[in-house]
């Protein structure tokens, strides 16, 4: 509940309370003037209590906004912290990719150069045979020691040129395996160094982010502290008003209980027939002792839902010792019926009537029609919230009317 609701609401309810115990005043004047001061006091405390809600909605919206930027920036550590450590990762990946293609070309510059040796080998060989081709070979023939020789020479020459192709086919295989590792080795490189570019882009947004973040969150921290400052000045006035609206009611009901005296009598006879003060009662809609609709406190009476303008009858005899508009009750009217033979007095109230038809001093006899139902003062309550309040008091006390009236 708000602050605003609840001062004005608990005010209000102990205005009506002291009514109850006090009727209204016959001096119209006076009653005028101190009810002129009350109103006056409600309407300024109404006011504070109202700026005071704003204020502190406001501070309340600002607190949220500081909660979520909070939250937020936390979230946002913590994406930070992973990207971190994924860049820290991928570099290092991107090392050991470096690495391995830097290994890659070393072993591949190895071996081309290798074959290149193996070449120029294969190549003076050639240049050799070539000569043979030439005539040299039937010097070298001639050199033969044995038959043997002689028949393996041509066969010893095609076995060193077989031999020499052959290494050279797998010095080249192997230059072509090497080659293509170095290029995967490359791409793996590349696609790691991309990677941790990406990573690194994202590490300096996330970064800005965070900075517009931390800068948002002081700024509404500041705000909020200025804002609560406000408010709890404001609240200081709102509770001087509510003090000043509080003195103005204590006024008022002290002059009220200086004029009750003339309706009591301690001599009225209290019958205890009542009757119920509706035609009909379809239903209770607050019963005695609920949190009732309005100041969510325990309820002081029984509501009796009825249609706007419905005849409102006294329960019992006795005299009206209260017929007014009032802030809380609306219009309505109190009625003291004396008392009864165990010795306790009683009296009824009737709240929210759209009009009342007797005045104060009046003599009233059970079932007279006093008023009509309707919903001035506070209330709530669903297509216009028409109802009767129906308080009874036991020797001052408030009892359930329904345990005594008929309904």
């Amino acid at each position: 509940m708000k602050l605003k609701t609840f001062y004005v609401r608990a005010a209000a309810a102990a205005a009506a309370a002291l009514l109850f115990l006090y009727p209204f005043p016959a001096h119209a004047a006076d009653s005028t003037a101190l009810q002129g001061q009350v109103s006056a006091a409600q309407r300024e405390y109404e006011s504070a209590a109202s700026t005071l809600d704003s204020m502190q909605q406001q501070a309340s919206d600002t607190r949220q906004q500081v909660n979520d930027l909070q939250s937020q920036t936390d979230a946002l550590r913590g994406q930070l912290g992973s990207i971190v450590a994924q860049l820290e990762q991928s570099r290092t990946e991107l090392a050991e990719a470096q690495n391995q293609a830097t290994a890659a070309a070393k072993a591949l510059e190895e071996k081309q150069a290798a074959f290149s040796a193996r070449y120029d080998s294969c190549k003076q060989q050639l240049t050799a045979m070539q000569l043979l081709n030439e005539g040299g070979e039937i010097s070298l023939l001639m050199q033969a020691d044995d038959l043997y020789e002689l028949l393996t020479f041509w066969q010893v020459l095609n076995d060193l040129t077989e031999h020499n192709k052959q290494l050279l086919d797998e010095l080249d295989t192997e230059a072509q395996a090497l080659d293509t590792q170095r290029q995967q080795a490359e791409a793996a490189a590349t696609q790691a160094e991309q990677a941790a570019q990406a990573l690194q882009a994202r590490q300096d947004e996330l970064t800005q982010t965070q900075i517009q973040l931390e800068q948002a969150l002081q700024q509404a921290s500041t705000e909020l502290d200025s804002q609560q400052a406000a408010a709890e000045a404001q609240a200081a006035v709102t509770e001087e008003k509510r003090k000043a609206y509080e003195q103005a009611t204590a006024a008022l009901d002290a002059y009220l209980k200086a004029q009750s005296q003339k309706y009591q009598d301690p001599a009225r006879h209290c019958s205890l027939d009542f009757t119920c003060p509706l035609p009909s009662v379809g239903r209770i809609s607050t019963y005695f002792g609920e949190p009732d609709a309005v100041y969510n406190k325990p309820h002081t009476g029984a509501d009796m839902p009825a249609a706007s303008g419905t005849l409102i009858y006294a329960v019992a005899d006795g005299v009206v010792s209260a017929a007014s508009a009032r802030p809380s009750y609306g219009n309505c009217v109190q009625i003291d019926h004396g008392t009864a033979d165990g010795g306790s007095s009683y009296a009824t109230l009737y709240a929210h009537m759209s009009s009342f038809c007797v005045s104060a001093g009046q003599t009233v006899h059970k079932g007279d029609v006093i008023g009509y139902v309707g919903n001035t003062g506070d209330v709530r309550g669903a297509n216009g919230g028409y109802h009767l309040h129906l308080e009874l008091r036991i020797n001052g006390t408030r009892t359930d009317p329904l345990q005594y009236i008929p309904h």
